[in-house]
């Protein structure tokens, strides 16, 4: 099933400008909702490993998104010779259950530098604000990071037995691959989101490193 890496585009990914990401993080910071303090939605791996300080977790929906193994990774957990998937934010016509992180003012400079640190390295990602819900239903606006699926990183949909393949045998700086779907799906039977997409793909994935 060797073609499934042909798929994705050999030449190096080019990474975004300090000046193109302080640009996004200027418009960022000048449509922040007001008289609230900043939330961040958390979809995958911020949900257990976040990179800032954070007065409050709690669970939280976000209508209209989906989270998906739709973009090629090749560094976190792939190389360029062989890719593995991460996870985006997709618009669909679904829900996300996911976790918010609501962070003080006094912590807001350090958690912009660290997220896009981490999510803005190519641009992959588009930041967003999102209406989520919290606590009994209350609505509040959290930043997202949503996927640009014009980015040539973008995977999109893929046959299951093909990403099962792509998943096992791919391992980057952060690790593997297949522990990064196995986190995602024991976080997310946590908060209530027993996703069954997921949990048959991580069966697939284990029956072929079996």
């Amino acid at each position: 099933m060797k073609q499934a890496i042909n798929r994705f585009p050999c030449q190096p990914l080019k990474h975004l400008t300090d000046t193109r990401k302080k640009e996004v993080l200027g418009r960022i910071r000048g449509t922040r909702p007001v008289n609230q303090d900043i939330w961040i939605f958390a979809y995958g791996s911020l949900m257990w490993n976040p990179c800032f300080k954070y007065k409050k977790r709690v669970e939280a929906v976000l209508p209209g998104y989906e989270r998906k193994f739709h973009i090629w990774s090749c560094v976190a957990r792939g190389t360029s010779e062989r890719p593995g998937l991460g996870l985006c934010l997709e618009k669909t016509g679904k829900e996300t259950i996911g976790v918010a992180f609501q962070i003080e003012d006094k912590n807001v400079e350090k958690a912009w530098a660290a997220l896009w640190e981490r999510e803005m390295a190519t641009g992959i990602y588009n930041p967003e604000w999102v209406s989520i819900l919290v606590c009994n239903d209350l609505a509040i606006k959290a930043l997202a990071f949503v996927v640009d699926d014009q980015h040539i990183q973008y995977a999109g949909k893929l046959p299951e037995e093909e990403m099962a393949w792509i998943i096992a045998g791919a391992s980057g700086t952060y690790g593997r691959c297949r522990d990064y779907l196995a986190m995602t799906v024991s976080e997310t039977k946590k908060i209530g989101d027993c996703n069954n997409e997921l949990v048959k793909l991580l069966k697939s994935v284990d029956k072929l490193m079996s």
